[in-house]
C-alpha cells in the first residue's frame, strides 16, 4: 500500500505555514509522499487572486524541489473549468497505482465551508481527510456530518495566511521569513518590493 497525501489549495502565495503543515503531516501519518496541487481556477477565491496559476505553480515548484518527500502536480491546470477537489481526487485515483491510499489534506478553516464544495460527501468516500489544526478555528463550526469522517492532526500553529501576505505585498511591507526564499525572489521581481 502506497500512502499519498494530496495537498490542494491556491498557494497564493505559498508560505512557511503550508510547508510546516505538509512536513508534519508527512511524518505523523507515515505518508510515502505529499503531492501539492495548486488550484488553477478555484471556484471560491478567484476574485482576490494575486498570482496566476502558472506563477503559483512555479513558485511552489521552486520551494519544494529539494524535498524528496514532496512533489507537485499540474493536474488542475490541464483541466478546463473550475478546479473542484472531488474531480482532482478521482483523476489522481485513475492515474496512480491501484494500491494507493489517498489522504486529502485541508486546513480546519477550509472545512467550515465544505458544504459549498462540489459533492463533498464523495471526497470522504475516496480518501481519508486529514485536517490540519489552525489558530482561532473552533471545532464546533465543522458540520456535524463530517466530524466522524475526519482526522484532526495537531501541527505547529503558525498564524500566517496567504491573504495576510497579499495585504502586505499591496502595502509594500516586508514578507521576509514568512515566505520561502525562492518564492520571495519571484514576488520581489513581480512587485518590486
Amino acid at each position: 500500500m502506497i500512502k499519498i497525501g494530496l495537498f490542494g489549495g491556491t498557494f497564493d502565495p505559498v508560505h512557511i505555514g503550508h510547508l510546516i503543515i505538509a512536513q508534519e503531516i508527512y511524518e505523523l501519518c507515515n505518508l510515502d509522499k505529499i503531492i501539492f496541487i495548486p488550484s488553477a481556477r478555484p471556484p471560491h477565491k478567484s476574485s482576490d487572486m494575486m498570482f496566476t496559476a502558472r506563477e503559483r505553480f512555479q513558485m511552489l515548484s521552486s520551494v519544494i524541489e529539494n524535498n524528496p518527500c514532496f512533489e507537485i502536480s499540474d493536474i488542475e491546470m490541464k483541466r478546463q473549468g473550475f478546479s473542484y477537489t472531488i474531480d482532482t481526487i478521482l483523476e489522481m485515483k485513475s492515474i496512480l497505482p491501484v494500491d494507493t491510499e489517498f489522504y486529502f489534506i485541508v486546513g480546519k478553516d477550509n472545512l467550515f465551508e465544505i458544504n459549498t464544495w462540489k459533492n463533498p460527501l464523495d471526497i470522504f468516500d475516496h480518501c481519508t481527510v486529514i485536517v490540519a489544526d489552525r489558530p482561532y478555528c473552533d471545532k464546533k463550526k465543522i458540520p456535524d456530518e463530517y466530524l466522524d469522517k475526519i482526522r484532526i492532526v495537531n501541527v505547529p500553529l503558525i498564524d500566517v495566511s496567504s491573504s495576510e501576505i497579499r495585504r502586505k505585498i499591496r502595502a509594500k511591507k516586508s514578507i521576509r521569513y514568512i515566505v520561502p526564499e525562492p518564492a520571495l525572489i519571484t514576488i520581489r521581481d513581480k512587485f518590486a518590493i
